[in-house]
């Protein structure tokens, strides 16, 4: 029993919590305790609490571990970027989530503490054979295995990760006290997934009135323009020059690391155990664990140049240096087989990334901190003169959420600094894994309207579109009595002089899919899953013209196969609404928070 407590214990203190949280608490590893005594680097605030440089490496360094464990890849220069900005998003959201505890008086009881851990334990352990009784679950042996001295350890571990996480569940019921999913709302759902139906279809198109110019004269899109004026509103805009120093390795750089790996191989072939040497040497973080081994792997399993290399080689061959995205590889082949038909290889590998060196590393740092001194002191031009560097430029752009500025990428402090800073203002230095920038505000474009003539046409294609529309509109109802009384729609069209109207029948479609051959049509599908069989419509607009519709042929709502997905779909539309109402109420608390982003003083990754 014992062992089987042990082996169900990871999972179970979960199964109430929404991710985020249990994210932030076992997957960071973060250490919120004893800040004060760490406040040498600073890479942040929140709400004035810090986020020091070493609880930030360490939460940095535990999920990317955790990331390349899992994927068994080495991760992408793009996706370690992505990864800081997540591992820094998660320690905002537990600052904010720790405050908003505290502010509510949030207080955690030890029976709170016991039944949690106890119903987390039922939950678990319902289909567990250890824990039944005649065929059934039984409770009382869950209590038996908790009040086992055997088992203390592991109940005390339980409870003190419990106590540690129940102050958030309390915090997300509050959120969630008024959610509820209604019975019209799961059988809608319902609806939108099953039901299907078959409609004909008579439709006047729009573009049969391409080549048809309406009367349209100046003091009309004049009108157009000042009705509509908020859809011709620009954003406050911002224009930079900057300056960069390149961080990516050199000539040099990449020739030491071939020299190092032809080192390693050297060694590798003078008998070195190659274990050891990956132990020593590589740059892979799972060698930490498998000592440089791979295990058995097929050709589709890793990148063409290991492949090729690997595959090519005999057993105890030692091959490389290969270069792949991923760095230099040397390469030893222990075994191969086929199973299935299929070619397996084992080998181990020593990896050598190609970065930077610390004198490259230092050399752009003295520099951008150089030229940012003499931009100060002396103007932007006349640094980049004296430091004979090119003075680029963006091109205009708003302020955006994703921290984005043209032609450089995300540096979302950048963007905060382009936007509260004047004309000709320069900027600190900016660290990026591919170098230091600095900017100036060149050219500020404040919020308002764009001009009547540079919109003019625009207003002037968007009344002709209407017009069209219109025509569409009064050509249908030419036919809408023939429709009405019941006409066949096929006979319709091929009455028509001036071979405009088009007759067709659809596949079966459901509530929240394009109809086919028709498109985007909300008009349409509303109408194809409310009108009675074979009853024509009214004329119903849509963007690519006008259609008249029966309904051919539509399923009935299955009231038994409901009744048996009914819990189902209550259960996933009230997550769909926990995580938009949590979503929202975040983004409100963290809207009104005061949060301080350092990172880019300092940060190498």
């Amino acid at each position: 029993m014992m062992g089987k407590m042990r082996e169900y214990t990871k999972g179970i203190l979960y199964f109430l919590i929404v991710a985020f949280v249990a994210l932030m608490v076992v997957e960071w590893g973060a250490d919120y305790s004893g800040w004060s005594q760490r406040r040498q680097f600073v890479v942040g605030k929140v709400n004035g609490e810090e986020i020091d440089l070493e609880l930030f490496n360490q939460a940095f360094r535990n999920a990317r571990f955790s990331e390349e464990q899992r994927s068994g890849k080495n991760l992408t220069e793009e996706q370690l970027n992505s990864l800081r900005n997540q591992v820094w998003e998660q320690l905002v959201q537990r600052i904010l989530l720790k405050k908003e505890i505290e502010k509510l008086n949030i207080q955690v009881t030890s029976e709170d503490v016991a039944n949690y851990v106890r119903n987390g334990l039922y939950q678990q352990y319902q289909d567990n054979p250890n824990f039944q009784s005649d065929g059934k679950f039984d409770p009382k042996k869950v209590d038996e295995a908790l009040a086992d001295e055997a088992n203390r350890q592991i109940l005390l571990t339980m409870e003190a990760q419990a106590r540690e996480e129940l102050p958030y569940v309390k915090l997300q019921s509050l959120i969630y006290t008024s959610l509820f999913v209604t019975e019209q709302e799961i059988r809608d759902e319902f609806k939108q997934q099953n039901l299907k139906a078959k409609i004909e279809y008579l439709t006047v198109p729009l573009a049969a009135f391409a080549d048809r110019k309406p009367e349209t004269g100046e003091e009309e899109i004049r009108k157009y323009y000042e009705k509509n004026k908020e859809d011709f509103k620009n954003l406050e805009m911002r224009q930079l020059n900057y300056v960069y120093f390149s961080i990516v390795p050199t000539a040099a750089d990449s020739a030491k690391i071939y020299h190092r790996a032809e080192e390693i191989k050297a060694q590798a072939l003078a008998g070195k155990d190659f274990n050891a040497l990956a132990d020593a040497e590589s740059e892979d973080p799972s060698a930490a664990s498998n000592h440089g081994d791979l295990g058995y792997f097929e050709r589709k399993d890793m990148v063409a140049e290991f492949s090729e290399a690997a595959f090519a080689a005999q057993p105890g061959e030692i091959v490389g240096p290969v270069k792949t995205n991923f760095g230099l590889h040397v390469i030893k082949v222990a075994d191969k087989k086929t199973e299935d038909g299929v070619e397996k290889v084992r080998a181990s590998h020593v990896l050598l990334k190609f970065e930077a060196s610390a004198n490259t590393l230092d050399e752009a740092q003295r520099q951008s901190g150089l030229f940012a001194e003499t931009a100060r002191e002396e103007g932007f031009a006349v640094a980049a003169d004296q430091l004979k560097v090119e003075i680029k430029q963006t091109t205009e752009f708003a302020n955006n959420k994703i921290g984005q500025i043209p032609g450089i990428g995300k540096i979302e402090s950048a963007l905060m600094w382009a936007f509260g800073s004047e004309k000709e203002a320069i900027s600190d230095v900016y660290y990026t894994p591919q170098g230091y920038y600095i900017f100036q505000v060149a050219n500020i474009k404040p919020e308002g309207y764009k001009p009547f003539e540079e919109v003019k046409e625009i207003c002037q294609n968007r009344i002709d579109l209407e017009k069209r529309k219109a025509m569409a509109r009064e050509y249908a109802e030419k036919f809408a009595g023939r429709v009405k009384a019941g006409e066949n729609f096929q006979a319709i069209a091929q009455s028509d002089p001036d071979r405009i109207l088009q007759a067709d029948t659809t596949d079966y479609f459901g509530m929240n899919i394009f109809v086919p051959r028709i498109g985007r049509a909300p008009a349409i599908t509303a109408s194809a899953f409310n009108l009675p069989l074979n009853q024509p419509s009214g004329v119903l607009e849509t963007e690519r013209g006008c259609y008249f519709i029966k309904v051919k042929d539509r399923n009935q709502f299955d009231e038994e196969a409901f009744s048996s997905q009914r819990e189902a779909i209550r259960n996933r539309l009230l997550q769909q609404k926990s995580r938009t109402v949590f979503t929202q109420w975040y983004e409100k608390l963290k809207e009104q928070a005061e949060i301080e982003d350092n990172r880019y003083r300092f940060f190498r990754g």
